[in-house]
């Protein structure tokens, strides 16, 4: 697997898991998440806190499903899977964003 696909794959887990979740305004700028399930009753939520707050619980959680991706799949590219490859570059090779 090319670098290219490989961190495509990982953002559509990303994009999967974000999408799993929904932000239900209440009052003002406050609301709750749920899951993307149907039922998005307050006694069903997941987390209550300010619309940007419930965004940033949401995204965490679709880093983490990125990073597991990768994680998981770090030997499937052959760039990556070095041994020697420290994590400050990994990082930079991950962040890059080259269309």
């Amino acid at each position: 697997m090319i670098v290219k696909e490989f961190l495509d794959h990982a953002a559509s887990e990303c994009l999967d898991k974000r999408e799993s979740y929904l932000v239900i305004f209440t009052t003002g700028m406050h609301g709750y998440v749920c899951r993307n399930e149907g039922a998005t009753d307050p006694s069903r939520a997941l987390f209550h806190g300010t619309y940007r707050e419930c965004q940033i619980w949401i995204e965490r959680r679709g880093i983490a499903a990125a990073l597991d991706y990768v994680r998981a799949h770090l030997d499937a590219v052959a760039e990556l899977a070095h041994p020697q490859l420290a994590a400050q570059r990994l990082m930079e090779i991950i962040a890059q964003v080259d269309g």
